[in-house]
Formats: C-alpha cells, structure tokens, sequence
C-alpha cells in the first residue's frame, strides 16, 4: 500500500526598494489521500491559506533584521487503525524551493521583479530563517532559528524512522499516534519566521516556499 503524506507549503515573498520592503506569506495545503501501512489517519490541520504582510521601513528593520512569531500553527493528527498496530508513527520534515526550473540559481530567493539597477547581487535563500517550537520541545531544533542553503534542502522537526516515543510524554522526539486536542503541547508547533534583508541587494520582489512534510513511518 501507498502511504498517505500531508504537506503544508509557505511562500514567502520580499519587496526590496530604497527603503522599504514587503514579506508576504501565503500558506496552503496540498493532500494526498492514500492508504497507510501502520496508521489510520496521519494529517495537519487545518488545509487553509493564511497571508501576512511584514514591512521593512527604517534602517533598524533592515540591519537587524524583523520577526513574524507564530506566523502559523501546525497542528497534527495521528490515528491508529481498529487494529492497532505498534510500528504507527510519523515524521515532520520542512523543505525550501526556489523554482529553479525558472531559471533560479539554487542558492538564491526566486525573483520575481526588479525596481531597477542595484548592487547586482540577488538575496541568498540564507536571508530567510524558520524557528519551530512548542511547549513540550518535542523537536531536537525547538525555538533555534534553522537557515537554508540551497533549493531542496531538508531540515528534520520530527526525523523519519525513529523509534516510536508515545504520546503524553511530553518528550523529545514524540512520533506516535495522538492529535492537537488531547495532546497540544505536542502535536502543535508554533511557526516563527525571520527576515533580515540589509542593503545589499537589488531591489525588487524576491519569493519563497516552505513547505512542512508530514508522514507516515514506513
């Protein structure tokens, strides 16, 4: 059997002028519907779009930088089949795209449009950084914002294949079954993102996507 997979994809878009710049934050989910191996139901909640407007206009938010705490919240849930299998568990990965088969280099924001000449250098996807947290710290990078690289790099939240650690532990790690309602503090995750843009750049609109990857252990 094909196992199900949920995936929740942010893009992030920047606004460069003299003085001024955009963020906006789009968040949609995407599902795939498939029979699990060892799980009843694996999902976030909920499949809407949230949309945010950061402004940069003033020497203070370009050189330190600006933060959006809780920008959004993934919220997960996890069932056992009625016959409950003890191999039910799951990972939560997140995972940057540039588009580069638009021609994107892999290291940098994908443009979408200039205001004109700059210094000739473009944003490194380095410039956006993603902080996860919740109350129990289930996750080894809990409250450290995490950088990207390149185009298709994964940072681990929950790392696939672990041992199963149950839920109600409020412990590191924690991947079995459970949900948001009975166990908040460990299937709720608290999304922060951190800009800091300087000027360095050329001006224009900058955009990209995160996308937050939920499933099923094989």
């Amino acid at each position: 059997m094909e196992r199900l997979f949920h995936i929740l994809s942010y893009s992030i878009c920047m606004s460069f002028t003299k003085f001024l710049v955009y963020l906006l934050l789009t968040f949609f989910s995407v599902i795939e519907l498939k029979a699990q191996i060892h799980c009843g139901l694996v999902e976030i909640v909920p499949n809407t779009t949230v949309n945010s407007l950061l402004t940069f206009d003033n020497f203070t938010s370009y050189g330190g930088g600006m933060i959006m705490n809780s920008v959004a919240k993934i919220r997960i849930r996890v069932q056992d089949k009625a016959v409950v299998d003890p191999l039910c568990s799951w990972s939560l990965i997140m995972i940057v795209d540039n588009n580069p088969g638009g021609g994107t280099p892999a290291n940098e924001w994908e443009e979408l449009l200039q205001y004109g000449s700059g210094s000739g250098v473009n944003p490194p996807i380095t410039e956006m950084e993603v902080r996860v947290r919740n109350s129990c710290s289930t996750s080894p990078i809990d409250g450290v914002f995490q950088a990207f690289t390149n185009n298709g790099d994964i940072i681990d939240i929950i790392t696939p294949l672990l041992p199963v650690t149950p839920a109600g532990s409020c412990a590191l790690n924690v991947n079995g079954p459970g949900d948001y309602l009975s166990n908040y503090d460990e299937f709720n995750f608290d999304i922060d993102i951190r800009v800091t843009p300087n000027f360095n750049y050329n001006p224009g609109i900058y955009q990209l996507n995160v996308r937050f990857h939920l499933e099923e252990n094989p």
